[in-house]
């Protein structure tokens, strides 16, 4: 390519400015015509010129993105945050990759540079919500402006929301349920249900069935009559549930049931008339989400002391979903043995474990045994799996790091520690 400059160059005598009928109209005007010729642009000019192109319209999409939402999740203020775990920094609203690998793009436009693929189950930080390309394959024009730290440097890039599953730390939500179970604690006579593995005698079928009309189950539960004259009519109350003690006669306590707010009458045999002392440590797990916050209180004030991702259980053959309530914390194990689900033998273990109803825990990343000749040997603990805080996998506990489980452990307080399942 080659490139023609006319220069034009006017020469004017200081006389002929003013007198145009000079007898010698040569020296009134001269035009010099010079031709430049430019060497060839090179390839590498070429290239610079597109990608600069290139850049501007991304800069385009960009503004042309339309913000719809701000990852806004904040603490109620009433709630101080004071950290004494704080691994695995995750922001308070999130994506995960559940549905597979994901693209991450420069703009939100399929035509956006690739930036690098998110992997199955990989969790991205939320910076907002905009609207950018409409994907007709999914309806929609919603994308995820996502953010990572690469070597120390924040990343940024944007995910179509469809293709992964957005999450967040539920704090109101967390904070109403704390304020709700400190109202009750503050009425006294707080107690549950304490028939783990049915050591208080199984209660009786519920009309020749094992569940009641609410779906609670019978196994290491205790029997909620509506009426001492009519023992027909009863629900199950899980192992590990909160009641508050209303009233006392002839071998029964009528309770309130925290989980379902129902007024019933519980043989004493299946509890003790009153086991928390004080409500100074709450755990809240998050169903929905797949996280967990972890609260103390002090100096009259409720303070964030730890928030994570978290597993719960599944509802698939041989699982259980993690049951919704408010539960005593009843007792820890630092080793929690767990069976083949179908040989029925011991297969591993779960570290750190945190009992709260029924063989439910909080606990560590299970460790399987290795077996050599007729020896179990233990391979030792697992502290990170890129399953955690993703979806329900587990039997019916909550999976937590294993470092965030040994924090529990060491923090939990039996008598002044419940647990919390919302969704």
């Amino acid at each position: 390519m080659k490139k023609i400059f006319l220069v034009i160059m006017c020469i004017f005598s200081f006389s002929s400015c003013f007198a145009l009928e000079s007898k010698d109209k040569s020296h009134d005007l001269e035009v010099v015509v010079t031709v430049v010729t430019d060497e060839e642009i090179t390839e590498e000019e070429i290239i610079k010129e597109e990608t600069a192109q290139e850049e501007t319209e991304e800069k385009d999409l960009l503004q042309e993105s339309i913000m719809l939402e701000d990852s806004g999740t904040l603490i109620p203020e009433e709630i101080e945050v004071s950290l004494k775990y704080d691994k695995y920094f995750i922001n308070y609203d999130y994506i995960v990759a559940n549905k597979g690998e994901v693209n991450i793009r420069e703009s939100p436009a399929l035509s956006g540079n690739v930036i690098r693929t998110a992997s199955m189950y990989e969790k991205l930080n939320l910076y907002e919500t905009v609207k950018g390309e409409y994907i007709e394959k999914y309806g929609s024009d919603v994308w995820y402006h996502v953010y990572w730290w690469q070597n120390e440097e924040q990343q940024f890039g944007f995910i179509l929301s469809s293709v992964v599953e957005m999450r967040k730390f539920q704090f109101d939500k967390m904070y109403s349920e704390i304020e709700k179970m400190e109202a009750e604690a503050q009425l006294g006579r707080i107690t549950y249900v304490n028939n783990y593995k049915n050591r208080a005698g199984y209660p009786p079928r519920n009309k020749g069935r094992v569940y009641d009309d609410y779906g609670n189950r019978r196994a290491q539960s205790a029997p909620g009559y509506f009426s001492l004259s009519n023992k027909e009519n009863f629900i199950y109350i899980e192992d590990g549930s909160l009641l508050r003690v209303l009233d006392d006669v002839n071998g029964y306590y009528k309770v309130l049931v925290e989980n379902n707010g129902l007024q019933c009458w519980v043989p004493k045999v299946y509890l003790k008339s009153q086991s928390l002392n004080e409500l100074k440590k709450i755990v809240i797990i998050d169903r929905n989400n797949q996280n967990e916050g972890v609260f103390e209180k002090t100096n009259q004030k409720w303070v964030l002391v730890s928030y994570t991702l978290a597993t719960t259980g599944a509802n698939a053959k041989y699982k259980i979903e993690t049951p919704l309530g408010y539960y005593y914390v009843i007792e820890k194990r630092e080793k929690f043995i767990y069976l083949n689900d179908v040989t029925k033998v011991i297969a591993g273990y779960a570290p750190y474990a945190v009992r709260f109803t029924g063989g439910t825990y909080i606990h560590g990343i299970p460790v399987n045994y290795k077996i050599t000749g007729k020896k179990r040997i233990d391979p030792g603990h697992i502290e990170y799996t890129s399953t955690i805080g993703t979806t329900p996998l587990s039997h019916r506990c909550v999976r937590n790091y294993t470092s965030h489980a040994k924090f529990l452990y060491d923090w939990v307080e039996i008598g002044k520690t419940i647990v919390i399942v919302i969704e």
